[in-house]
């Protein structure tokens, strides 16, 4: 009966080390399409495969998002709008947040590359993204707006005022919570980046011409992926936490396999 329950547990180090494997494949891949973006199609574009541009965009119609959240200058000359709802989740097992709520809200825009004008049909991806600052085809970096749907508890105010977990603080991001019967004292935040007319934006999809000039929208083979913000930070960041879980894999393949040999000497 002990050998059995041993060998539950170095079952269960092993499940551990494959779930982090398999989310460090996850981030590789994200980095993957982060290096495909990044290498931009130079000179003439040419139709009828996959294409990668960039440059600013030219706003046709402004997004309509459902939310713009508290601090919002409006919606006009947004191409893109990607927001999300986050609560922090009580309970002694977990203490992490979690999307409640989420949209990428997408307008009709073009992106002029070089000479060339493209009109990017990003609809499908809209109705395809589930959060999108975790999604595989987009990369928005860190939300430019995040802020609090609600009064702080006694404890981060006070970290707050004294300029320990505000931006730039010396616990910048730390937040304390404080939960009893799977409730938390921590108010939901919103958060959101918006990409307005004239920002840089970096689209992979595929190129076709039309009697209104080139379009760049997803297919089965290519899907629309679609970058802003500092690619070369988001990157460096993906590569770091690719190599701790990596790592964490290994910790649990390493005391599985010791507790199952615990198990049958």
């Amino acid at each position: 009966m002990v050998r059995l329950f041993v060998l539950a547990v170095a079952a269960g180090f092993m499940l551990f080390g494959w779930m982090a494997l398999s989310s460090a494949r996850e981030l590789s891949g994200r980095q993957t399409t982060i290096d495909e973006l990044e290498s931009t199609d130079e000179g003439r574009l040419e139709p009828g495969g996959e294409a990668t541009i960039s440059g600013p965009v030219s706003v046709v119609e402004p997004a309509s998002p459902e939310r713009t959240g508290p601090e919002s200058n409006g919606t006009d000359g947004a191409a893109l709008w990607a927001w999300r709802h986050r609560r922090k989740e009580g309970g002694e097992s977990t203490n992490g947040w979690e999307t409640v709520e989420s949209e990428l809200a997408v307008g009709e825009f073009t992106v002029d590359h070089g000479w060339d004008r493209v009109r990017v049909d990003a609809e499908a991806l809209s109705a395809r993204v589930d959060d999108p600052f975790d999604s595989s085809q987009l990369f928005l970096d860190e939300p430019e707006t995040d802020v609090y749907l609600g009064e702080l508890d006694p404890v981060n105010k006070f970290l707050e005022r004294r300029g320990f977990a505000d931006e730039g603080g010396i616990i910048g991001d730390v937040e304390v919570s404080i939960s009893a019967g799977g409730k938390t004292t921590m108010p939901d935040k919103y958060q959101a980046t918006v990409v307005r007319d004239g920002d840089e934006l970096i689209v992979r999809g595929d190129l076709t011409e039309t009697a209104d000039g080139y379009v760049l929208r997803g297919s089965d083979e290519t899907p629309l992926s679609i970058a802003a913000g500092d690619l070369q930070s988001q990157e460096d960041q993906l590569r770091s936490e690719v190599r701790m879980r990596k790592a964490v894999s290994g910790v649990f393949f390493g005391l599985g396999v010791f507790v199952a040999i615990l198990a049958v000497l």
